[in-house]
């Protein structure tokens, strides 16, 4: 068995089968979905194989997971599996079993993952620095919308604390002149009952 590379594929040889492998959708970008493709090509023919007859795993580093192929709708000896690559770098697929009896038992490497900066356009709004000042102005702006908000309430509120304290002055003021109307009448009606005691004495003593 034999591998060249073909692009951003990988072909496998195994007896008069060769075997592409590589990403469905490329060039492979972190975090967006995908698939490994895989197609199967005997006498320069597309050729339909029994999944069943291999096992296969896709590896980044030490981390390496089993996976199931299904035809791809419409395409002749073409399979795939989807997948979402979490990391950038490099990827392989690993292949062991038997194509139309002829064995097979290989690592191939597939395109390597790379990050969105290398197809984003234009930048993020969190990494484009042209929007920076617009957004904090607008943000400042918003904050000082708030600040005015909770100024004026807490003027409110100022005036409200300052009417309860006048109108408790007010009522302790009018309990002090009540209080001493109060006095004031009592004292009357005790010079008046002291005042009509003498002149009951005095008439007595004539």
């Amino acid at each position: 068995m034999m591998s060249r590379n073909v692009y951003a594929h990988t072909n496998i040889t195994a007896g008069n089968v060769e075997i592409v492998v590589g990403w469905l959708n490329e060039p492979p970008v972190v975090g967006e979905r995908n698939a490994i493709y895989f197609e199967f090509i005997r006498d320069g023919k597309p050729y339909a194989v029994d999944p069943s007859n291999l096992n296969i795993e896709v590896r980044y580093g030490n981390a390496k997971k089993s996976i199931d192929i299904e035809p791809l709708e419409d395409k002749l000896g073409v399979y795939i599996h989807p997948i979402i690559p979490t990391r950038t770098g490099t990827y392989s697929v690993y292949i062991k079993g038997s194509v139309a009896g002829n064995p097979v038992d290989g690592s191939i490497l597939i395109e390597d993952v790379e990050g969105k900066g290398r197809i984003a356009f234009p930048d993020t709004e969190g990494n484009d620095s042209a929007n920076i000042a617009p957004r904090l102005q607008a943000a400042l702006a918003e904050l000082q919308k708030s600040i005015d908000s909770l100024s004026t309430k807490v003027d409110d509120l100022s005036m409200k604390v300052n009417g309860l304290e006048e109108s408790k002055s007010k009522q302790v003021d009018n309990a002090y002149n009540y209080s001493m109307v109060g006095l004031g009448l009592g004292a009357a009606g005790v010079i008046v009952g002291v005042s009509a005691m003498i002149v009951r004495r005095s008439w007595n003593k004539q």
